[in-house]
């Protein structure tokens, strides 16, 4: 276990009160201590500043400017103020398992050729009730990285020069990590840890509006990506699909079938599995709140 590593988790917050106290505990209670926890602020109208000013720990680092600027800028903002050897991905509603932070600093200390590590993540809904289980798995091709996303975005870690080198492009909010991934991809080395490592927040409530937007930017990565401008007819087609998904979306939303069709995209646990099945002080007592 590497105690002595300085480490750099970022939180990107926006109206976050609602989770925001079980996602501080869980950072705050992780096996590796060596940490600095940056918070920026995306102009939050509600009380999620003042709940972070409530923590008194000196490795929460808040920054504040009452704007709104999106999370992709509030990432490079991030990228820009760490100063830990690893950068570490997380959201302002999620839960760390209290391993974490010691496990991908590990395999990244054991693996120096990995630039960014992810790992799988057991999904949860807003009572902290256990709705399944994600995998995370690597593409195995490009062709395929462009029709699924490589990693479950908060569940990454990895070098802070790699994070600094590539950044996120402020113009693709709800596809920027779907971006970075194909724009890094030939030049660096990704790997998952399949054991879950997160507890991820992703309630069975379909936010119609938000996908449609995702899948609009998404359409702006086709249209401008180096492979498939070189490939027209490869081209076309992941746009006419991106195009079909909008239509099934608003479809299903039409005849209710939200709930279903976000379910598909988690594999059931097998038994009767919640939070407290897990092997963690910290998730014990949240499940029984």
């Amino acid at each position: 276990m590497n105690d002595n590593i300085l480490v750099s988790i970022a939180i990107p917050m926006f109206n976050a009160e609602k989770f925001l106290k079980f996602t501080l505990n869980s950072i705050l209670n992780q096996s590796h201590t060596n940490f600095e926890l940056i918070i920026t602020d995306d102009g939050s109208t509600d009380k999620s500043v003042e709940i972070v000013k409530s923590f008194n720990d000196s490795r929460i680092k808040l920054y504040v400017d009452g704007l709104n600027k999106g999370i992709s800028y509030r990432l490079n903002q991030q990228i820009d103020l760490v100063k830990g050897k690893y950068f570490i991905r997380m959201d302002a509603d999620d839960i760390m398992f209290s391993n974490r932070l010691e496990k991908q600093i590990d395999f990244l200390e054991n693996n120096p050729d990995v630039d960014v590590v992810g790992s799988s993540a057991v999904i949860i809904g807003d009572l902290n009730e256990v709705i399944g289980f994600r995998l995370a798995q690597i593409p195995p091709s490009y062709e395929d990285a462009l029709k699924t996303i490589t990693f479950i975005h908060p569940t990454v870690a990895g070098k802070t020069e790699w994070f600094k080198k590539y950044k996120y492009d402020e113009e693709l909010i709800g596809a920027e990590d779907f971006d970075l991934w194909l724009r890094s991809r030939e030049n660096s080395v990704f790997k998952i840890i399949e054991e879950p490592l997160l507890f991820y927040r992703d309630p069975l409530k379909f936010k119609l509006k938000t996908y449609l937007f995702r899948l609009k930017q998404q359409r702006k990565i086709f249209r401008k990506n180096p492979y498939l401008t070189n490939h027209p007819f490869k081209q076309k087609k992941m746009i006419l699909t991106s195009y079909l998904k909008s239509n099934l979306a608003l479809l299903i939303n039409t005849v209710g079938l939200d709930n279903y069709y976000i379910a598909r995209r988690n594999k059931t646990l097998a038994g009767n599995i919640f939070l407290q099945d897990y092997n963690d002080p910290l998730l014990k007592s949240l499940a029984k709140k």
